[in-house]
Parts: C-alpha cells; sequence; structure tokens
C-alpha cells in the first residue's frame, strides 16, 4: 500500500512539474525584429520588414524553384534590396534615366520589361509584377 501511495504521489508531482516554455515572439534577432512573426532587417529601410507584405514578390523561371524572391525600395526607387529565396541580400542601385533604367548590383541586374525582371549575367532568374 504503501508503494502505492508513494508512486501515486510521484505520477502527480511529475505531472504539476512545467516544462520550459517558449514565448512566441521570443526569437528576437540582433535588430530586435521577430523571425517567428515573419520580420527580418532591412538595411535599406534601417527597419524591420514583412517582405510578404511590404515587397514586391517575383516568381522564379525555373520549373523546379518553389521560393520567391522579394524587391524592396527605398522611397525614390533609387535603391532596391533584393532578398534571393536562400536568404541572401544584394543592395541594387538604379542605372539610366527613369523609365529606362535599370538596377544592378553584385551578379544582379533588375529590369523593367513587362514588370520586373532578374538576370543573372544573360541569364533570366525572376519575374514579378511592377504594382505592389
Amino acid at each position: 500500500m504503501r508503494t502505492l501511495t508513494l508512486m501515486t504521489a510521484s505520477l502527480l508531482l511529475a505531472a504539476c512539474s512545467t516544462p520550459e516554455q517558449h514565448l512566441v515572439g521570443g526569437d528576437r534577432d540582433s535588430h530586435d525584429c521577430i523571425g517567428s512573426a515573419g520580420y527580418q532587417w532591412s538595411a535599406l529601410t534601417n527597419q524591420c520588414v514583412r517582405l510578404f507584405e511590404q515587397a514586391v514578390r517575383l516568381q522564379s523561371l525555373e520549373a523546379n524553384e518553389t521560393g520567391s524572391a522579394f524587391l524592396l525600395f527605398n522611397a525614390d526607387r533609387s535603391q532596391a534590396e533584393l532578398t534571393l529565396p536562400n536568404g541572401e541580400q544584394t543592395l541594387l542601385t538604379r542605372q539610366g534615366d527613369e523609365g529606362n533604367g535599370s538596377w544592378q548590383g553584385g551578379a544582379y541586374q533588375l529590369f523593367l520589361w513587362k514588370g520586373y525582371l532578374l538576370k543573372s549575367g544573360e541569364q533570366a532568374l525572376f519575374h514579378g509584377d511592377s504594382a505592389l
């Protein structure tokens, strides 16, 4: 009987113990952005942003690629921050006159052609609507 009482007490105590809790939103990065809420740091805007709400989505032109690239522009559209599906970010700077220009940075060129067209060298990688 004593053994049964000890086992019951042990089970009750084990059930009452609280496991370590992980708070939703407790994953702030070095810029105080909450990744679990979809935020990431934008060096272009100097703030936490949600790309899927604030940026232009570009779809891959590769049949087997399922991820999207995103373009976030500054106020005068002289610069764009490109975020690729793998998380790589590149700053693109406008080249040429308004309406005829392109944005370039690193190995990437962004053109206005039936929306936005992102290329690397001669290879077209992503395409998307030019309206937000």
